[in-house]
């Protein structure tokens, strides 16, 4: 929404006479979301969905099930995984209609002229996706460790700003918060203004894939040390 307000009423500052429109739009509007928007939507969403089994204290309930430990872990990491695509999935589908409404309240910002840069979006999705699946992992196992609704929201919060401090820093690619932002090193605007994603998987994103796992191996030995515990 702020995007399509800035390019509403600054578009004609923004772009060169001429120029394609999409690949700044889009670079514009998908950075807002990896750097804060995304992220701290992972942290709520994680927190909310285990706070559920916690405030209800069903987890004695889900061990009292015919069904293994992996079986209460894997479904609930699916519906995460679930929840994290759809919503990424809605944010370009809106983030694209807002293009056409540009296109069609201020004709004079080519909206119109040129196509959306559907491929370029869809494979900057997949490689957001990955990259954000560290920060759900890490978030997940805070979440089933704590059962206060605030130390992991906390935890998340903290991770994130430390991210964002140390963007700089060599070994950056190694800190699973960071990784959506990483994601936007591989998108650059061509000089036609097209949208150009580099093929391949980043350091960053092979790095979230390795807090995933680690983070599913985890939370399958909190479950079973919980089980014991309650």
């Amino acid at each position: 929404m702020l995007n399509f307000l800035i390019f509403y009423f600054k578009g004609d500052k923004l772009l060169r006479p001429g120029q394609n429109p999409w690949a700044h739009y889009v670079y514009m509007s998908w950075q807002s979301a990896s750097v804060l928007l995304l992220p701290l939507f992972l942290i709520l969403l994680t927190s909310l969905l285990v706070a559920i089994e916690n405030k209800a204290t069903a987890w004695k309930h889900l061990y009292a099930l015919p069904v293994g430990r992996g079986a209460v872990l894997g479904s609930k990491l699916l519906v995460l995984l679930q929840l994290n695509l759809l919503a990424q999935v809605v944010y370009v589908v809106l983030l694209l209609a807002s293009g056409k409404l540009l296109g069609s309240v201020r004709p004079e910002l080519l909206f119109q002229q040129h196509a959306a840069p559907l491929t370029g979006v869809l494979l900057l999705l997949a490689h957001t996706f990955v990259a954000t699946l560290g920060v759900l992992g890490i978030q997940y196992v805070a979440a089933l460790w704590w059962r206060s609704f605030a130390v992991p929201l906390a935890l998340g919060i903290g991770g994130l700003v430390a991210a964002l401090t140390l963007l700089r820093w060599e070994y950056i690619d190694w800190v699973p918060y960071a990784a959506p932002v990483r994601v936007l090193h591989g998108i650059s605007e061509q000089p036609d203004g097209t949208l150009l994603i580099q093929p391949g998987v980043s350091v960053a994103e092979w790095t979230s894939l390795g807090w995933f796992a680690a983070a599913v191996v985890v939370g399958y030995a909190l479950l079973l040390f919980r089980q014991r515990a309650d």
